[in-house]
């Protein structure tokens, strides 16, 4: 997560994505190490990360097969117990309609469990030709979250954007961004404005083998 100031996959896919947050002070960044984790967070990976510094993780609790992420709630409470801070994602899964109960799901899954941000993923996966339909099923999800008292932040990039709801909408440029870039640079880099955002708190950078297959973000 690349913070200025201050994932996803597919069904049953068994890997986890590493991210560099880099907190933005005045014109300073302060790299933070992450984990976007989409696999049961064992003993040994829970080592394996702090070994590496990191001690923040994104956890995947609503997958874009139509249900909650059946691993959330044990993901959540074994970085708890590992004193590790966790926020959670949603990959909406578009064709399967209705929302709001995806984001009720997933809720329901998080549980009473601690629990940051819940990033929304806006990738080309499922979603319509239709950019106004995208753009009705974006809105409910995001105004059940905020209705339910949750943090929100999307996940996308300019491209994605643009494809899926038109990069000149800008209806939730109030939130953070969780920017998919893959630049290969685990630091706060040049950013082209999209959707009302004029910059990221987080950036997917690279590709990491820890954990298994994973990528690097800032």
């Amino acid at each position: 997560m690349c913070i200025r100031d201050r994932r996803r996959v597919h069904g049953n896919t068994k890997k986890m994505k590493i991210f560099i947050i880099l907190f933005v002070i005045g014109f300073a960044c302060a790299v933070r190490k992450a984990l976007d984790l989409y696999t049961s967070l064992t003993e040994e990976c829970i080592e394996s990360i702090k070994k590496a510094g990191i001690n923040y993780l994104i956890v995947r609790c609503y997958m874009n097969v139509g249900m909650a992420d059946p691993r959330c709630g044990d993901n959540l409470e074994e970085a708890a117990g590992a004193g590790l801070y966790a926020d959670v994602y949603i990959y909406p899964c578009p064709s399967c309609g209705n929302p709001a109960k995806q984001v009720i799901e997933t809720i329901e899954a998080v549980g009473n469990r601690r629990a940051g941000i819940y990033w929304v993923i806006m990738e080309n996966v499922q979603w319509s030709e239709d950019r106004n339909a995208n753009r009705v099923f974006l809105t409910i999800m995001v105004d059940e979250l905020t209705k339910r008292g949750k943090k929100v932040g999307i996940f996308s990039n300019e491209f994605l954007w643009g494809l899926i709801v038109g990069q000149e909408w800008s209806n939730f440029s109030r939130f953070p961004l969780w920017h998919k870039r893959n630049d290969g640079q685990p630091a706060c880099t040049a950013f082209k404005p999209f959707g009302g955002w004029t910059t990221y708190i987080l950036k997917q950078y690279a590709v990491s083998d820890l954990c298994g297959s994973s990528y690097y973000d800032t």
